[in-house]
């Protein structure tokens, strides 16, 4: 594989039309979700989808990403990749059949073993798409994987809102899941026609799954990072305060799953190509930072500001039903911030094979937020564990700020010349917010007026305080795309 800097830089275009396509369905459907569900409803399906993501690491274990990172990758190596990941879908398929009857001891409504069943259908049809996303994803052609994206997105919000208005509440968001997954499988499968054949090599199968035991280990317990929050808030305050945590978390961490699947999801090939060039890789790396940095701060420096008008005005829809989930709301967008900026490090990671860095990182941050929730959830106040969640996920910086002064020579210094304008940019934002009179943000109209006042006086101040190089940055790349393409 190759890599240049414009390519790279045209995938996360590519990319960013795709999620903000997302963004707007993603924004209304759930908009129109939380309007009508009540937040015990809003707790099944967010507890399901606990289970079904935890399993979600044993029908995968790091096989695509293996597939992809490889120098090189012949039919047979991809046929065995593919069969693995249809033997390790189909035990998560199972598995989670198994559980479902057991969900009850853990999480009190009628409802969920049914909708685990239904949501395990999503480790099935994700293998029609793999071989074609592999593929797809390895040539670094992002402008053929957006649309399967965008089909998938759309479908979802068609499915869930046309069901949520004809009366099935959490049932249209488990059918709009299944459906999505579905339609974007089926297209990545269309765009780049593969025929599903199984093929087994053991030496290739052995790469696979030695490249992806460490990621097993580390992917559960990221899963426990992100989720045990959830579990033991649902077990042990119920229902209702898992829905209301459950979408403070959503909402805090939207900007990170936005981020992710545009810049660090285009990115990881570009650092696979690169993963023999450290200088390279540090200033991708430096680069990838910094823009993300500034895209998080704008984003979630706003939703903090205006979390109760966004809780009142967008998803209430005017009644004061989210309230209780300010607090948390706002804690958990501090850490939608922090784990944005910490993110990318995963891809250099990755490049280079040291996956157990992520395994080391993960032990101490799940041991750590473990401790502390355990502490915590006896209170029954969910801005704690948000508080405990935003520590412990910070706690990895310990383990991967030695990684890159080792492997890219990246020091502390270098750090905090990109992350030290998030600080000024938060609090600048949320002074200009309280200074808006509180009518501003009653209305749809109104609240979209005082999101972009914020938003403006958080890029002005980050811009300020790094003489606007994320927009010279930008400005560059976009030049030179148009030059290549007059050319």
């Amino acid at each position: 594989m190759t890599v240049s800097k414009a390519k790279s830089f045209r995938n996360v275009i590519y990319t960013s039309l795709a999620k903000g396509t997302t963004l707007v369905c993603i924004t209304v459907t759930s908009s129109i979700v939380a309007r009508n569900l009540n937040p015990s409803d809003y707790g099944v399906v967010g507890f399901a989808g606990i289970i079904i993501g935890f399993l979600s690491h044993f029908g995968d274990i790091g096989v695509g990403t293996a597939a992809i990172r490889r120098p090189t990758i012949d039919r047979n190596s991809l046929e065995t990749a593919f069969t693995l990941k249809v033997f390790l879908s189909i035990g998560a398929f199972v598995a989670a059949y198994l559980f479902a009857p057991f969900a009850h001891h853990f999480f009190q409504h009628p409802a969920t073993a049914n909708v685990i069943r239904v949501l395990a259908f999503d480790f099935l049809v994700t293998v029609i798409g793999f071989m074609s996303m592999v593929t797809l994803t390895r040539e670094q052609n992002y402008r053929a994987l957006v649309i399967p994206g965008v089909i998938g997105t759309v479908v979802r919000s068609i499915i869930a809102i046309t069901l949520i208005f004809h009366g099935w509440k959490y049932w249209a968001v488990v059918a709009a899941d299944v459906g999505a997954n579905l339609a974007n499988s089926i297209g990545n499968q269309l765009i780049r026609r593969i025929p599903l054949r199984f093929h087994f090599d053991w030496p290739d199968a052995d790469e696979y799954l030695r490249f992806g035991a460490p990621l097993l280990g580390s992917g559960i317990l990221i899963f426990l990072l992100f989720n045990l929050d959830n579990l033991l808030v649902g077990s042990a305050m119920g229902s209702t305060q898992l829905g209301y945590y459950a979408l403070a978390f959503t909402w805090g961490s939207f900007i990170c799953g936005l981020l992710y699947d545009t810049v660090n999801n285009a990115l990881l090939p570009a650092f696979s190509a690169i993963q023999h060039d450290a200088a390279a890789m540090r200033r991708w790396y430096l680069k990838t930072v910094d823009l993300v940095a500034f895209v998080s701060v704008v984003a979630n420096a706003t939703l903090l500001a205006n979390a109760h008008f966004f809780l009142v005005t967008f998803l209430g829809k005017g009644s004061n039903k989210w309230v209780p989930a300010t607090l948390a709301l706002q804690i958990l967008c501090v850490y939608g911030i922090v784990r944005t900026t910490i993110e990318p490090v995963g891809n250099c990671i990755m490049a280079l094979g040291r996956t157990r860095a992520l395994l080391h990182a993960n032990v101490l941050a799940g041991s750590i937020e473990l401790a502390l929730l355990l502490l915590v959830i006896r209170t029954g106040r969910i801005e704690l564990v948000a508080a405990v969640v935003l520590f412990a996920y910070s706690t990895q910086a310990v383990v991967y700020i030695p990684f890159i002064q080792r492997h890219l020579g990246i020091g502390i210094k270098d750090l905090a010349v990109q992350l030290w304008p998030l600080a000024p940019a938060l609090l600048g934002g949320y002074a200009v917010a309280s200074l808006l009179p509180s009518w501003l943000g009653s209305s749809l109209p109104t609240l979209a007026v005082r999101a972009l006042v914020t938003a403006l006086a958080v890029a002005l101040i980050h811009g300020l305080c790094t003489r606007f190089r994320c927009f010279q940055e930008a400005r560059t790349m976009i030049f030179q795309n148009l030059a290549r393409a007059q050319a």
